[in-house]
């Protein structure tokens, strides 16, 4: 063999080798999407920004790319599937918010996700911090945020000026134009256009209370579809379902409930003549907890086995 066809080989080869390297990359790097949990009012999604707006209907896949639009006294709640760190965030009224960035790489469970909220407002959680060289932003008109690990809200002003709140842990906040703060647990900051320097103050008792409001955000995502609200019955029991997060135990009346990879859960719970009331508790693994709680009436005289 000559000089020049083994010199040839090895360039071929060493092609070969890095066309391999990509392909390797590439598979173990897959996108994430997030699923409509609660649509409550008007809200639109425009898919990967382009083309007419649909209707947002419970159960939709979210993915990169896709806008969210909501309208007046009107919210949408999403839910990222099998994210790592449990994350969920609810859109608020009058708000446009873009997937820009969701992926894992599988070969180190490294994981970026870039969110950007052009108006309106967003609370946000990730239930565990993120590790290693993980990433999570969430861009505005003039501030970024950074997340490890946390509970936290963002509001856009008509103006662009950026308000963040944090419920719980800490976020990096970089303005535009040179603005910078560390927002720890009950404090908030704003940062508007051309804003070179900003400050930190605690969240007023307003503040806290539209947090508390907040229930599927600051604790665990909890729906109940059966019963209803004051159900009258004749039955001697009745089937309690619904739905929570993966990860989060589930206990109805303090009895702890098998709950699905995909977070449902069923129940048959016996019924005492007269009001029977039925707590449905969902507890994460951080010990936060959400209460739902349902009054059932079974009516005198039903039939007895």
């Amino acid at each position: 063999m000559t000089r020049q066809a083994a010199t040839a080989l090895v360039f071929v080869f060493a092609l070969l080798m890095i066309f391999a390297a990509y392909m390797l990359s590439s598979m173990a790097i897959v996108q994430r999407y997030a699923v409509l949990d609660v649509v409550e009012g008007s809200a639109q999604v425009l898919v990967r920004g382009e083309g007419e707006p649909a209707p947002c209907k419970v159960g939709e896949l979210v993915r990169v790319g896709d806008v969210l639009q909501t309208g007046p006294d009107s919210s949408v709640e999403l839910r990222w599937v099998r994210w790592a760190g449990g994350m969920r965030l609810k859109i608020g009224p009058e708000s446009r918010f873009t997937i820009v960035r969701a992926i894992v790489n599988r070969s180190d469970e490294r994981e970026e996700s870039r969110l950007r909220l052009e108006r309106g407002r967003v609370w946000i959680r990730l239930r565990r911090a993120l590790s290693g060289r993980s990433k999570f932003e969430v861009e505005t008109p003039t501030v970024v945020a950074a997340v490890r690990g946390t509970v936290f809200g963002i509001t856009v002003a008509e103006d662009g000026a950026s308000t963040v709140e944090v419920y719980d842990g800490y976020v990096n906040v970089a303005g535009t134009d040179g603005a910078a703060a560390t927002v720890t647990a009950g404090g908030h900051t704003t940062i508007g256009r051309a804003q070179q320097s900003c400050h930190t103050l605690p969240m007023d008792a307003a503040r806290l209370e539209q947090w508390a409001a907040q229930s599927s955000i600051v604790g665990p995502f909890l729906q109940l579809t059966s019963p209803g609200e004051s159900v009258s019955s004749p039955a001697q029991s009745i089937v309690v379902t619904g739905r929570t997060e993966a990860g989060v135990e589930v206990l109805v009346n303090g009895a702890s409930v098998a709950v699905s990879p995909q977070g449902k859960f069923s129940q048959d719970m016996p019924l005492a003549e007269g009001l029977n009331e039925i707590a449905v508790t969902a507890r994460d693994q951080e010990g936060r907890e959400r209460v739902i709680t349902r009054t059932v009436l079974r009516e005198p005289g039903a039939p007895v086995e």
